[in-house]
């Protein structure tokens, strides 16, 4: 991460050219410079020429700058930043022997202040001039200037910075008074030091897509919530509804991984998908790792994402409120002493005020408790010294949404009652970190609860978990060539499980009526114990190759587990830099996922339920022509095995014949490739073109055949693209294509007697497809800047063409008629975010 902008040291004055001069003309130049880890300039490329000779004499001046580096990771770096030169006219110097001003021992009769319109950021380095007097002066670190002993009258002002448009006034200065001003500087389309760092953060994974929170707050169809713009990268398959379910490079949503800071956070989204837990306002950045990662992450056999949140702004209170058709925000941060900032979020949902003031459907279900949630962050940051760092993070999340059903379904008498579900979880974060030349360690602890509740009728799960997580890594730089880094994980969840319940259909069994299912009794305490340790070096042997080995041990232990299991993951990553512009990279590594929470349970499951196995591999190259664009192209295989599957068996437990339910029978392979072309946000223009071709085949017994999964989707394609016009103005789209899920066909009923139910017959698991799915999403964004606060006004317009998805196949009571379950419509979400 960029954690130092360049900053300019030797500054020289171009050379206004004399036609220019002549003609009184003023322009400004806008040029993308680079700038090496030394700080030296070494390429200089215009923009936004001005013409009349102010490019030639911009270019040749700022060729001479001077500037101290930027550094990432607190390494110098170089980078590319934008740079607005400013030509401005001014009165010829008074003829010699007459004094221009005032002695410069007057006292000062004009002051004030500039900040950034909208922010109220203090304007560090701003030219204030007085032209018709030849006057002029820079601001302070608090955007302060003065000026003394200006004549008496009325003058005009000029307020100049890179980056920012030309700011012009008139003041009367009175005889023996000081006038003060305030001036609010409108920013241009990019800062000053809108940049694309060229050597980003070093990358050690086969792959990884980082996008920063000010990139992608804005694509369309995600209503800004940077969360869900994941399902738009490579490798992420569509989900159902739009739901938030991540199917990465063909696994099961529950094989992936999401971190926040390194440690997992129970659930991603609100209801499956409508927007996430954690206020993207407080996010950083988000880097994605669809497989082959290093041995940082663990008890993952499918890919990654971790969120990393960011401290508090220090300079002074900033708030942000945002309201939409579905949900209202507000965040509050600041400094509270020199060196302790905090940061506080909230958000809460009205679908219930709204759908209260909808009429009720005689023939559906009516609505109890209508859907509502609310979510909450607090993240105190504490810099005692400039080498250690502390945080204290809260998180709490909730979602309750109820119905009543006036009678039973005519497919399933057993679907009847009022229906429940509550989810949501709390967690306390403690993090310290140290940065003490060659050695860093972060630790974090983490103590919190999970609580989901389900009630249909006289059915019901409850899980109540204490959860308790300790991650703390180091790393040491032995040399420019060889880094070490190494680190200890540990989970432990206590859950309380209460149930009486039907097991649910497991991955490629299709659902069918739950009548004749067997239910399910459970009122047990378990516990669930993941202590792991890794390893891992990043060695240079050359400058153009990085050889990433790593090792990981694991353990999974279970409160009713007889035999304690455990697991060794061996993983390498290779990166070998062909040119400056393109590098060869490649991967294979094997990894371990623990049961889900209820699966170890012999009510539920078996207790001695070993771990999935994935091993993976990946090789692929990256061209980066130049600093803002980027192309990745990536082969990748799976080998599962392990894999959960429903069991029919009776095993001995106890000195007793039960159930065993499930087994690690299940094998599959995936493969595939991904391609990714990106324009990174440096300019008007960001997007990106993302394609993934995929198969996910699984085998559920030995001699099984194989079969597609249930999320596979051959093919999925995603364009995104977003652009900034003038007068505050920006404008996006997404287009996405996908494959339609597998489905598995009814191909007849037969009549159960005992219950009077229509019982299906199904066809080969997964044998047919839903049509594909194509839709087109639209935003535009109209920013209001107003001289302390700023206002966005927009519409996310989902669906634009009204092409809803087929998500399914609906069937009347006897399975003889059928018609597709269809997504969403055509969606408008109005909205408005206000920013100070």
């Amino acid at each position: 991460m960029l954690t130092k902008a360049p900053v300019l040291k030797r500054q020289v004055e171009a050379q206004y050219p004399p036609e220019a001069l002549a003609q009184q003309l003023e322009g400004t130049v806008v040029m993308l410079i680079d700038i090496s880890e030394a700080g030296a300039v070494t390429d200089v490329e215009v923009t936004q020429p001005a013409g009349h000779g102010f490019d030639e004499a911009a270019v040749a001046a700022v060729r001479q700058f001077e500037f101290e580096p930027a550094e990432v990771d607190n390494v110098p770096a170089p980078v590319r930043i934008e740079y607005a030169y400013q030509f401005v006219w001014r009165a010829p110097p008074p003829p010699e022997g007459t004094e221009p001003g005032k002695p410069p021992e007057a006292p000062v009769n004009f002051s004030g202040r500039a900040l950034e319109r909208g922010t109220r950021r203090p304007l560090a380095g701003a030219e204030v001039a007085l032209p018709e007097l030849q006057l002029t002066t820079s601001t302070n670190e608090e955007g302060r200037f003065s000026f003394r002993g200006v004549p008496v009258g009325n003058h005009e002002v000029l307020v100049i910075l890179s980056g920012y448009d030309r700011f012009r006034t008139r003041e009367t200065i009175a005889e023996g008074q000081e006038t003060q001003a305030t001036y609010y500087v409108q920013r241009r389309i990019f800062s000053q030091f809108e940049t694309v760092v060229r050597s980003e953060r070093e990358r050690k994974e086969v792959t990884r897509t980082t996008l920063q929170v000010a990139e992608i707050q804005k694509v369309p169809g995600t209503q800004g919530d940077t969360l869900k713009v994941v399902q738009n990268l490579p490798g992420v398959a569509r989900p159902a509804f739009n739901g938030g379910q991540l199917v990465i490079r063909g696994t099961s949503p529950n094989d992936s991984g999401v971190f926040l800071d390194g440690q997992r956070i129970p659930l991603l989204y609100h209801f499956g998908g409508l927007t996430s837990v954690y206020n993207s306002e407080l996010l950083d950045s988000l880097d994605y790792l669809p497989g082959n990662f290093s041995s940082y992450f663990g008890n993952v056999t499918g890919g990654v994402i971790n969120v990393r949140s960011r401290a508090p702004k220090m300079d002074r209170f900033h708030g942000t409120v945002g309201v939409n058709l579905v949900e209202s925000n507000a965040v509050l941060e600041g400094p509270i002493t020199e060196n302790l900032g905090i940061a506080v979020a909230g958000r809460r949902s009205y679908v219930d005020l709204v759908l209260k003031l909808v009429p009720e459907n005689e023939d559906g279900p009516s609505i109890q408790v209508a859907p509502r949630y609310y979510d909450a962050q607090l993240k105190l940051n504490w810099t005692p010294s400039k080498r250690h760092t502390f945080t204290l993070q809260g998180l709490t999340s909730n979602d309750t949404l109820g119905l009543v059903f006036d009678r039973p379904a005519d497919q399933d008498p057993s679907v009847n009652g009022d229906f429940e579900v509550t989810t949501g979880f709390n967690q306390l974060r403690l993090g310290h970190q140290y940065k003490g030349g060659a050695l860093t360690v972060e630790s974090q602890g983490m103590v919190g609860n999970t609580k989901i509740e389900f009630t249909l009728g006289d059915r019901y799960l409850r899980i109540n978990a204490l959860d308790l997580d300790l991650r703390s890594t180091a790393e040491y730089t032995l040399s420019e060539a060889l880094t070490l880094a190494a680190g200890l994980d540990i989970q432990y969840a206590d859950a309380s499980v209460r149930a009486r319940v039907q097991a649910p259909p497991r991955e490629g069994e299709p659902a069918g009526p739950l009548v004749n299912e067997e239910i399910i009794t459970a009122d047990a305490d378990s516990y669930q114990y993941y202590p792991g340790i890794w390893a891992e070096a990043r060695w240079r042997p050359f400058k153009e190759l990085l050889v990433v080995p790593g090792l990981r041990s694991e353990s999974y232990l279970f409160g009713e587990q007889k035999v304690n299991k455990r697991s060794l993951n061996p993983r390498l990553a290779v990166r070998y830099s062909l040119t400056e512009q393109v590098t060869l990279k490649g991967g294979a590594g094997l990894y371990h996922g623990p049961p889900a929470q209820e699966e170890p349970n012999s009510t539920f499951g078996n207790p001695e339920l070993k771990a999935k196995r994935s091993i993976q591999y990946s090789v692929g190259s990256e061209w980066q022509p130049t600093p803002e664009y980027f192309i990745s192209g990536e082969l990748f295989y799976n080998d599962l095995s392990r894999l959960i599957v429903s069991s029919d068996r009776l095993v001995e437990r106890d000195g007793q014949l039960v159930p065993e339910r499930l087994t690690n029978a299940g094998t599959g392979r995936i493969y595939g490739f991904e391609l990714l072309a990106r324009r990174a946000l440096t300019e008007r223009f960001f997007g990106w073109v993302a394609y993934t071709f995929s198969k996910s085949q699984r085998r559920d017994k030995p001699d099984a055949a194989l079969r597609l999964f249930d999320n596979d989707q051959t093919h999925v394609l995603t364009v995104i693209g977003s652009y900034k016009l003038p007068a505050g103005w920006e404008v996006g789209a997404r287009f996405r294509f996908s494959s339609g899920n597998p489905l598995t066909p009814i191909v007849g009923a037969r009549r159960d007697d005992n219950t009077d139910v229509f019982i299906p017959v199904f066809g080969p698991v997964n044998s047919q497809r839903l049509p594909n799915f194509n839709q087109l999403d639209i935003r535009v964004d109209k920013n209001f800047i107003f001289d302390q606060w700023s206002l966005d006004l927009y519409v996310d317009l989902t669906n634009v063409y009204n092409n809803p998805a087929k998500e399914g196949l609906l069937y009347n009571y006897n399975y003889s008629e059928s018609a597709f379950l269809e997504g969403l419509p055509i969606l408008p979400i109005f909205g408005a975010k206000g920013s100070f």
